[in-house]
């Protein structure tokens, strides 16, 4: 799954593109799914990744994004563009609808391959994700500290969650993780200043950058499709990495 930071550049490119989001509700949409309340190890959550990520079948790690656009977008997917609290809750489910999609695109792009390449060591130590993670978040607080005008700064800083949406997630829990965000990324202490010195062999910046703008353009062609044709009605599959042709 992509990391917050990756989350929300998408976010800001998306807000450049698409017309009438809100641009507070819908950051905190792309943070949302990513608001399990963690165990003291962050491997279990409540509620558990499979619910907040759409995950219905076992032992997939793939979203259902299009299950989550027919049951909370479909009728009405240009609502943000309407009234404030209307826009407020759709741009929020906007929000939501492009994490899952980043999220099943990044394993693809990025999960995947890594896993693939770094075949030994992750036969030979169930933990070396963290150690391939170290890069991802590494690569966050480089982008911060690069961009003091980005959407981290002037608005996620800034955004709360008074209205739950969503009747799975739980409040506290997404009040929870964009407070843990928003202090997260504005540590400066000896951990992070060694993770900006990483080599970053596992994920090079210029590798997350193209997967940013690529996943950007991706998901505003799939917004595109759905806003004006409405076709994820009758659509067959439950994820867009399996949908018609269309989407590519």
């Amino acid at each position: 799954m992509a990391s917050w930071i990756v989350h929300l550049r998408i976010a800001e490119l998306l807000l450049e593109k698409i017309p009438g989001l809100d641009p507070s509700s819908f950051a905190v949409g792309n943070i949302a799914p990513d608001s399990g309340m963690p165990d003291e190890k962050w491997e279990t959550f409540t509620p558990p990744t499979e619910v907040t990520h759409i995950i219905p079948e076992r032992g997939s790690n793939m979203c259902a994004d299009l299950l989550f656009y027919r049951k909370y977008l479909v009728e009405d997917p240009l609502a943000h563009r309407r009234g404030e609290k209307d826009g407020k809750r759709a741009s929020f489910l906007w929000g939501y609808f492009s994490h899952l999609v980043t999220d099943n695109l990044w394993r693809v792009e990025i999960g995947l391959p890594t896993q693939e390449k770094y075949k030994e060591q992750f036969e030979a130590d169930k933990d070396f994700i963290w150690e391939v993670k170290k890069d991802w978040y590494g690569l966050d607080f480089l982008y911060v500290r690069e961009h003091p005008n980005s959407l981290f700064w002037r608005v996620f800083l800034n955004c709360s969650y008074n209205e739950n949406y969503l009747d799975f997630l739980l409040i506290e829990g997404v009040q929870d993780r964009i407070r843990y965000i928003q202090d997260y990324y504005r540590r400066d202490d000896e951990k992070i200043e060694a993770a900006l010195r990483r080599p970053f062999e596992y994920l090079s910046k210029q590798r997350m950058d193209r997967f940013v703008d690529e996943a950007s353009d991706f998901l505003f062609r799939v917004y595109q499709n759905l806003v004006n044709e409405n076709s994820g009605q009758e659509m067959g599959p439950s994820g867009i990495l399996t949908a018609p042709p269309w989407f590519s």
